[in-house]
């Protein structure tokens, strides 16, 4: 090989590490989880100040979350890029129980339909969400 093979090489090699550090350090490419319900209550309370979540129904793999404050009223926290977004879950919303499963379709169709995997409390806040929609 020759010296300007080998330099082009090694300028080369060097700008690939950094800009892979450098998507690391913006934090792109990341896979946001919701870790436990304590994050999910903060991000509830994140996008809407005040909120003041008291339960929560989190998916299993932590992608997204239905929050419950003390006044019944409810937000669905998703994945959305590297953060999370929020929505209320009203009457307009769709819900389909599928054993383990509850899905959730919001009237914003660019929001997209979300699953979540609540294991046997699926029944549980897929009744919830009837009576928000009937109350």
């Amino acid at each position: 090989m020759t010296t300007a093979v080998l330099i082009q090489l090694g300028a080369s090699l060097v700008a690939v590490l950094f800009i892979a550090w450098l998507v690391g350090r913006m934090g792109l490419g990341a896979d946001p989880r919701i870790a436990d319900d304590a994050h999910a209550i903060r991000l509830a309370d994140e996008a809407e100040t005040g909120f003041g979540g008291v339960e929560v129904a989190r998916d299993r793999a932590g992608f997204a979350a239905i929050v419950r404050n003390a006044e019944g009223r409810m937000l669905l926290i998703r994945a959305h890029g590297n953060h999370f977004a929020a929505r209320p879950v009203d009457a307009g919303v769709e819900g389909r129980l599928d054993k383990d499963f509850l899905t959730l379709r919001m009237p914003e169709r660019t929001f997209g339909a979300v699953t979540l995997h609540l294991g046997k409390e699926a029944g549980v806040w897929a009744s919830r969400m009837r009576s928000v929609a009937h109350g």
